[in-house]
C-alpha cells in the first residue's frame, strides 16, 4: 500500500466518523417504480375525492329570471340532488338596492331516472313581489329529510 492510499483511507475514515458513511443512491429502476406508484396513488385519490364529493351533493344554479310586472317575477334555476331526495329552495327577487322584495320556498320532490345525469333538473317558479324587482336568485337549498 502506498502512502497516498493510506492517507486517503485515513481521511475517509476520519470523514465517516465525523459525518457518517456516504449515502448509497437509489437505482434508477427503483426510482422509476416509486414515481409510477406515487402517480397511481395520486390518481386514485383524485378519483376518490371527485366521485365521493359529487354523490349525494346538493347544488343549485341560477339560470335566469323574468320580471313580469311590478308585483310578480319568474325565476328559472337548476337543482342537482339525489334522485330520491326531497329538497326545498329559497327563491328571492331583489330590487336595485339588493333588498328582498319577494321570496318563496319551493319544494322539489323525488324524481325519476337512474343515470347520474338525471340528478339535475330545471325549474321555474313565480314569485309575488312588494315592488318591482330587478333580479331573481336562488338563495339556498336544503334537504327536507
Amino acid at each position: 500500500m502506498t502512502e497516498s492510499s493510506t492517507t486517503d483511507a485515513a481521511a475517509s475514515t476520519e470523514l465517516e466518523s465525523r459525518y457518517g458513511a456516504p449515502r448509497r443512491s437509489v437505482p434508477v429502476k427503483s426510482q422509476r417504480w416509486m414515481i409510477i406508484g406515487a402517480l397511481i396513488l395520486a390518481f386514485g385519490a383524485l378519483v376518490y375525492v371527485t366521485v365521493g364529493n359529487t354523490v349525494g351533493q346538493l347544488t343549485h344554479n341560477d339560470v335566469g329570471y323574468t320580471i313580469t310586472s311590478d308585483t310578480e317575477a319568474s325565476v328559472d334555476f337548476e337543482v342537482s340532488k339525489d334522485l330520491d331526495a326531497t329538497v326545498q329552495c329559497m327563491v328571492h327577487v331583489l330590487d336595485n338596492s339588493y333588498a328582498v322584495v319577494g321570496s318563496r320556498v319551493v319544494t322539489i320532490g323525488p324524481q325519476e331516472g337512474s343515470n347520474p345525469a338525471d340528478r339535475s333538473e330545471y325549474y321555474r317558479t313565480d314569485v309575488r313581489t312588494e315592488s318591482r324587482g330587478v333580479t331573481g336568485v336562488v338563495d339556498s337549498c336544503w334537504d327536507v329529510d
